[in-house]
């Protein structure tokens, strides 16, 4: 199994788009990335650089991709179709270039999915049904594909449970020698439920996002406190772990990951 990283936020974007190829398959998870204010200040020259890097590497990666999997309809984890060049650095011949002739496994916009997400899903599909080979539901969906197995959970919430935020899914890509376990947005994980997912998953190596300290403030101590706790379990029982996406957003997350 063969795993690169094209967007996070140690890369200097905001995502966890991820290249990973098998002998079966070649894929793209969350083909996305976007930038966004932070501490009341709009995005640097260099995010800028950075994003634009990213969306090449994404554009490059597709050209080998047979399919792109979409966990949620954040801007950061797929490219709308639409023009905006102030975050996210998308238009409709990008999208249609990155999506054409591509299986889509993508998170079910019909239920479990607030308000905004269900919105730019419906107009997600609508725009991409016809220059994409298919686009599938892929809420506890298992496509198997030579020795292969891609394995989508069932939808977790964004962070803490009953968040406003919505769901995302979590991909498990299983072969002969190792598991590989993508985990956005889980923020942690923060929910029990999510942890005890994961660690079911047993993987050998995991990219899970982190919880967004820059923003504390509008966090629960006790959120906060779980994230950490569930991180450190993580930790002892996955041989590589990964921990980066909304953590990274500050500096503070090495002072944060010092016990983890």
């Amino acid at each position: 199994m063969k795993i690169r990283p094209l967007a996070f936020e140690s890369l200097g974007v905001r995502g966890m788009a991820t290249y990973l190829e098998t002998e079966d398959t070649k894929l793209i998870i969350d083909p996305g990335s976007a930038l966004g204010p932070r501490f009341n200040l709009q995005p640097h020259e260099r995010e800028y650089v950075a994003l634009f890097k990213s969306r090449d590497e994404i554009l490059s990666a597709s050209e080998k991709a047979e399919i792109l999997t979409i966990s949620h309809y954040h801007f950061d984890h797929f490219i709308p179709n639409f023009q905006n060049w102030k975050y996210i650095w998308s238009s409709p011949e990008m999208a249609e270039k990155l999506y054409k002739n591509k299986l889509i496994l993508a998170k079910d916009i019909s239920e479990n999915i607030n308000a905004s997400q269900r919105k730019r899903g419906y107009m997600f599909r609508k725009k991409n049904l016809d220059h994409a080979k298919e686009i599938r539901v892929a809420d506890n969906y298992e496509l198997r594909i030579g020795s292969t197995t891609l394995r989508f959970s069932k939808p977790f919430f964004h962070g803490p449970e009953g968040t406003k935020l919505g769901y995302s899914l979590i991909l498990t890509v299983e072969t002969p020698n190792s598991v590989f376990v993508h985990a956005p947005d889980v923020q942690g994980p923060m929910y029990k439920e999510s942890l005890d997912y994961l660690l079911s998953q047993e993987p050998d190596f995991m990219i899970v996002g982190g919880p967004p300290i820059y923003i504390s403030f509008k966090l629960d101590e006790k959120n906060l406190k779980n994230a950490k706790n569930n991180l450190k379990k993580l930790a002892k029982k996955i041989p590589k772990l990964v921990i980066d996406h909304h953590l990274l957003r500050t500096t503070e997350y090495e002072e944060f990951l010092e016990p983890i």
